[in-house]
């Protein structure tokens, strides 16, 4: 498929990465799909407040972004067309509420994301955000590409370089 450079846009998106009792609030989409909360960043919104915004108008929360620990980049297909989204992930630190079970699609729950892993999006999330939890030691760069989770530790890796000219997709090595 011939990808054209400009025009189909970029989706930015902040997300809410909070723990409690060894689980963390996921969100479930009426198609089964589990997330991390979170939403598109406005127009001129910084990535933190996205988080705080959401978090309030969907989940029914208060909560504090404490530091990024991913950025997820996922170059797919979705409905046969191209997709390129960029995900911030912060843990965040709960400041009051309870989260309402259910807002317009959505469903909020505390849950293990192991539990989960296999409606878990994107895929291989479960189990990296489950092995970081609690204290998310270190923040990581990450590529989803062709439903596999590349985890970048430098700038310098190869696969940051593998796009194929003009198609929109990573080279395999």
């Amino acid at each position: 498929m011939k990808m054209p450079k400009h025009g189909l846009g970029i989706i930015i998106r902040s997300r809410c990465i909070l723990v409690r009792d060894g689980k963390i609030l996921l969100q479930r989409e009426k198609n089964g799909v589990y997330s991390v909360p979170g939403g598109r960043v406005e127009f001129l919104e910084s990535l933190p407040f996205t988080v705080i915004r959401e978090m309030k108008e969907e989940a029914g929360i208060d909560v504090l972004p404490e530091r990024l620990v991913y950025i997820v980049e996922t170059l797919n297909e979705r409905k046969g067309r191209p997709r390129h989204e960029i995900l911030f992930y912060f843990k965040c630190t709960h400041l009051g509420g309870e989260p309402r079970r259910e807002f317009k699609s959505l469903r909020f729950e505390w849950r293990d994301p192991l539990e989960v892993r296999d409606s878990f999006w994107p895929p291989g999330m479960a189990e990296r955000i489950s092995s970081d939890m609690p204290s998310f030691p270190r923040a990581y760069y990450i590529v989803h590409v062709e439903d596999e989770l590349k985890f970048i530790n430098t700038f310098s890796d190869p696969i940051l370089f593998q796009m194929l000219p003009g198609s929109g997709r990573i080279a395999k090595p």
